[in-house]
């Protein structure tokens, strides 16, 4: 408001001018001042005294260690209330990675898809089963039917007879089964552990939405242990357990 008219501007940029050249010229005179005096060795100069060393910078060193402890003492306590919190959105966030990869891996192998395992080729388009067909040594054909990965936690009750609980998926996947070769580089297949557990999570996911959680050998360990009991007395009565 003051620099309105030209002559209150004027004013301004003279004073500013002149507050300059002030700053200036103090700033010289007491370069000039500092300079006269004579320079003395920092080792020869004197030291402070026992009560500038032992009282201020005492109870300076004090307080930053009580400011210290008092840190402490509350940052201890709030990462461990929200350590769980954080390793289960990690744990969450891995499994989802996981999944993502399985999805992928149970598709062919192509340029955008490096991935790709193939499941696809055996199981069928939508793993829900598939016919493949080959020659014996007489020329004849024989056929396997890979079965529906979809209803794979049912376990028994949807034909998987096999299946009992998530390690006998793991298991059938590293070692293969019947017409299945093994997969895992632990028995001469192609894929590493990673690989494996991506393929087992994304189909334990994948069967679920297909399987009641009360028969899922999977996710519900009463289901499980049903279905391991089942498999035991079919086998006191003489029957091959692993028959559907």
């Amino acid at each position: 408001m003051i620099a309105e008219t030209n002559t209150a501007g004027l004013s301004l940029i003279v004073a500013g001018a002149v507050l300059v050249l002030g700053f200036i010229a103090v700033f010289t005179l007491r370069h000039r001042a500092k300079g006269a005096r004579p320079e003395i060795p920092i080792t020869m100069r004197p030291g402070p005294s026992d009560q500038a060393l032992e009282t201020p910078l005492l109870l300076k060193l004090q307080g930053w260690g009580v400011v210290l402890v008092a840190f402490f003492v509350l940052w201890f306590p709030v990462q461990w209330l929200l350590e769980p919190g954080r390793n289960l959105s990690q744990e969450e966030a891995l499994k989802t990675e996981s999944i993502a990869r399985g999805e992928k891996a149970v598709h062919p192998f192509t340029e955008e898809n490096q991935l790709g395992v193939g499941c696809t080729r055996c199981h069928g388009n939508e793993l829900k089963g598939g016919v493949i067909s080959a020659l014996d040594a007489n020329g004849n054909p024989i056929y396997a039917y890979p079965p529906n990965l979809t209803t794979l936690c049912g376990g028994p009750n949807t034909g998987h007879s096999a299946i009992f609980t998530v390690d006998d998926i793991y298991q059938v996947l590293q070692e293969g089964r019947n017409a299945m070769p093994s997969w895992s580089i632990r028995y001469a297949g192609a894929l590493d552990d990673q690989q494996i557990n991506d393929l087992v999570l994304y189909l334990v996911e994948m069967s679920s939405q297909n399987v009641p959680f009360e028969q899922n050998v999977c996710l519900n360990k009463e289901a499980s242990d049903a279905a391991l009991k089942a498999n035991a007395d079919k086998g006191a009565a003489g029957l091959n357990p692993r028959d559907p």
